[in-house]
């Protein structure tokens, strides 16, 4: 395999080819935090075989359903389907897809334990989830410690039900973890009806995977508490959220300001239309450009009528009574250079203080993680200035022998599959610190798929981007109803049909090559050439080592450009290029593309 070298224009680096370069040429399994094998399962739902794709997620990111819905879609920035109009796949809702239309509930098999050491999981969201379910399938009996009535964490207390119904998690959280045999302790806080050191004393290993659900102050442009920040009608957003999705009272006025550009913003603005606010308005001190959330996100607020206010600062809460809230105060910001996070600092303008008539403020700046519980002295942890413990991150450990933490509470508000993708390392960490080992990855397999004729059959670089559907606008005032309905079965197969199979490859026999061109010419994104061999170089190119070949031809396929049509496997006059699957199973680095036929053929 020949890859361009960016150094030296026009020329071409030898490489050896290994499994790492087989898996990193996928690039939405390696934008998953979980290492999801999306090209299988795009590739099964274009096969409307539902079933298949579903498992085949629940084996790597534990909730497809749930993700289906929420994911962050780290994968579809990256996906390679953007080089040819602009749309990736649609990859987090085809996840749902496969959700919706299977045909069977699929219950879980409970694994036998086979292990006489015993785990208890602090936290019953994605990371809790995720380290147990591993757990549980390499034979280690795990109880997960759980202070909500309901598995899911913040699937459940910070997702509203309009955006993900309280059936798929229940499913996919409590009765899924009841199949596979985790116990969970509902309603049981650690630190207030059982202590950490109790737990080191009952179970072998203990994993902490609180979550991060205190929020950040209220603060002005001096990251001091503003003035009004404790009257009645200011409440955090993850506040708000867990009482309305618990049932509790929360009160939401008629005009609402939102403050802050996260997902828990977008959220909070929309809930408060769906409980009868007449005008919501969502603050946020910088561009649109650094807006924490998706345009998705932001396009559906819109079409909900919130009103969107950029380069602006709170100053205060204001009241009319000194009880209630009545109003903010804000200054206009311009951006000056970029701070820590790498975006522009808001640089507030002198004169330009304007107020806005409200009676609910909700502030979603993020979250931080509650350590007040975790016997810090007692236990000789070391931690950081927040109190949350400082981990060996190649372990997952803290500096108490058996204590492993990750996930949300020690790495920050981020997203589910990133919780995951930290649970499932854990597990593994924790594995080898019990002793276990690690199973050694099925040799790396390559197959030749014969009779590839996906060009021939299927015009499935001119397929449209599809937007999920969703409901029209006078039916989205529920807070119980879904939003958005999903693609259809027929949808959902047309759209997975854009996908282009990442995982599959051209190769060129160059025994059998005659050098004819004719794959050169029949190629529609022209990513074959035939090269002089004094263009290719072997070993690095910039090493004084470095040699050329003086004369002769070679063929050069260009990764980022190839389509996987198959025409020129039809052109080539020799059978000398063959379609190509990498197939590799890599239980302990999550890393697999499964040995499941995926292609369109004749």
């Amino acid at each position: 395999m020949i890859d361009p070298d960016s150094e030296l224009e026009a020329r071409y680096r030898s490489v050896t080819v290994t499994p790492d370069w087989y898996q990193t040429n996928i690039p939405c399994q390696v934008g998953c935090p979980a290492h999801t094998d999306v090209s299988t399962y795009i590739g099964l739902i274009s096969q409307a075989r539902f079933d298949e794709a579903y498992l085949l997620n629940r084996k790597a990111n534990v909730v497809p359903g749930v993700l289906g819905r929420t994911c962050a879609k780290p994968c579809e920035p990256v996906c390679r389907r953007n080089k040819i109009d602009g749309k990736p796949i649609s990859i987090c809702w085809l996840k749902r897809a496969a959700s919706d239309h299977r045909e069977y509930r699929h219950h879980a098999e409970c694994p036998p334990v086979t292990k006489d050491k015993k785990v208890a999981v602090v936290g019953a969201g994605s990371a809790g989830m995720a380290c147990a379910r591993d757990l549980r399938d390499m034979g280690y009996p795990v109880t997960i410690y759980e202070q909500y009535p309901t598995a899911g964490g913040v699937m459940v207390n910070g997702i509203p039900v309009w955006r993900l119904p309280r059936y798929v998690t229940t499913e996919e959280c409590d009765e899924y973890m009841a199949d596979i045999g985790v116990e969970i302790k509902y309603n049981t806080r650690v630190g207030r009806d059982i202590q950490i050191s109790d737990l080191l004393k009952e179970y072998d290993s203990v994993y902490l995977a609180a979550g991060c659900y205190i929020p950040n102050a209220l603060t002005g442009p001096d990251n001091k508490v503003i003035k009004g920040a404790d009257l009645e009608g200011v409440l955090d957003g993850i506040r708000l959220l867990e009482k309305t999705n618990y049932g509790e009272p929360a009160f939401i006025g008629k005009r609402v300001a939102v403050l802050g550009s996260g997902f828990t913003a977008m959220d909070c603005s929309r809930t408060a239309v769906r409980f009868g606010a007449e005008k919501v308005y969502i603050m946020y001190r910088r561009s649109k450009e650094e807006a924490g959330s998706d345009e998705y996100e932001v396009d559906e607020a819109m079409f909900e009528t919130v009103e969107f206010n950029y380069l602006v600062t709170q100053l205060e809460v204001t009241s009319k009574d000194g009880i209630h809230a009545s109003g903010m105060r804000f200054i206009r910001n311009k951006l000056g250079d970029p701070d820590a996070s790498g975006r522009r600092r808001p640089v507030p303008i002198p004169g330009t203080e304007f107020e806005i008539e409200v009676d609910t403020v909700v502030p979603a700046f993020g979250q931080y993680s509650d350590a007040s519980w975790l016997q810090t002295e007692e236990l000789g942890l070391e931690v950081n200035k927040w109190g949350v413990p400082l981990l060996d991150i190649d372990t997952w450990m803290t500096n108490h022998p058996g204590l492993f933490a990750g996930g949300d509470f020690t790495q920050g508000s981020r997203n589910l599959i990133s919780a995951i993708g930290d649970g499932r390392d854990a597990a593994a960490a924790i594995n080898r610190y019990l002793g276990g080992v690690d199973k050694p990855a099925e040799p790396a397999e390559e197959i030749e798929l014969p009779d590839y004729r996906r060009g021939m059959v299927d015009d499935y670089e001119s397929i449209p981007h599809q937007m999920l559907p969703s409901l029209p606008l006078k039916d989205r005032y529920s807070y119980t109803r879904e939003a958005e309905t999903g693609y259809t079965p027929e949808q959902a197969v047309i759209q997975a049909r854009r996908c282009l199979q990442c995982q599959l490859n051209i190769m060129i026999d160059p025994s059998i090559c005659i050098l004819c061109s004719g794959c050169v010419d029949i190629c529609p994104y022209d990513c074959i050439s035939m090269e002089g061999l004094s263009r290719v170089v072997k070993a690095d190119p910039l090493h004084e080592d470095a040699e050329s070949w003086a004369g002769g031809a070679d063929m050069i396929i260009d990764e980022e450009k190839c389509i996987r049509c198959g025409l020129c496997i039809v052109r080539c006059p020799t059978d000398a290029i063959s379609m190509v699957q990498f197939e590799v199973a890599s239980p302990n680095s999550r890393w697999t593309v499964s040995k499941i036929p995926v292609i369109n053929v004749n």
